[in-house]
């Protein structure tokens, strides 16, 4: 199956950068497990042949999942017995690379900044915290010598973590750090790509002022 698109990007970037298996593939769906974040990604174009390789496929440890066909998505999350999910919708930064702010300066969040981190973010646990910490994968933004937020990249490869502290807020030091990572991430010549709860208005429009491409599918992730 054609991969390319914004609507697979995370999917590309586990089998370009190696972590990447392939357990299933035919011409109109591909199943992969990432050895890094232990998640699985389902493409498809048929929500037959999608449904199909899940329950051939589809392992008791299988505690993440990704389906980049809504519809395939929904029906997965009720079929195999998942507790939660979310319903995202893809960006991806397609322009040049861009000016990052001179005002904020960022730098990798080490093992010391772990306990800061697990404090203010709780949407994901602390070791998965833990993990990205260790892969280098979490900038903390300074306003001076001031500690205004941090943003970072998911284990699979895509961009969220931001937290910017309640006192910095709506002072445009969200957009700093999104564009300080869109910029590191395009140094390293991968495309910047992330997943948006679609009824996250405030996310949203972020992207949008970014200049990030949004696609007009939705994708769902679920776990246990």
């Amino acid at each position: 199956m054609d991969i390319s698109g914004i609507d697979y990007l995370g999917l590309e970037r586990v089998l370009r950068r190696g972590s990447g298996k392939i357990i299933a593939e035919q011409d109109d769906a591909l199943f992969i497990r990432d050895s890094i974040s232990e998640a699985y990604f389902l493409a498809c174009e048929n929500a037959v042949t999608g449904i199909y390789l899940l329950d051939q496929y589809i392992s008791q440890d299988c505690n993440l999942l990704m389906v980049s066909d809504h519809s395939t998505g929904i029906n997965a999350f009720e079929r195999f017995g998942f507790s939660e999910k979310l319903e995202c919708c893809n960006f991806a930064y397609f322009g040049k690379k861009p000016e990052v702010s001179t005002e904020l300066t960022v730098r990798a969040a080490e093992e010391n900044d772990l306990a800061m981190l697990i404090e203010n973010y709780r949407l994901i646990s602390p070791e998965e915290l833990q993990s990205i910490v260790r892969r280098k994968g979490i900038l903390l933004g300074y306003d001076q010598d001031r500690l205004i937020g941090f943003i970072g990249e998911h284990l699979e490869g895509s961009m969220g973590i931001l937290y910017v502290f309640p006192e910095y807020r709506h002072r445009g030091f969200g957009t700093a750090l999104e564009t300080h990572l869109i910029a590191r991430t395009m140094e390293k010549g991968d495309i910047p790509f992330g997943q948006v709860e679609k009824d996250n208005l405030a996310s949203l429009s972020l992207q949008k002022k970014i200049g990030m491409t949004k696609s007009d599918h939705l994708n769902v992730w679920m776990w246990r």
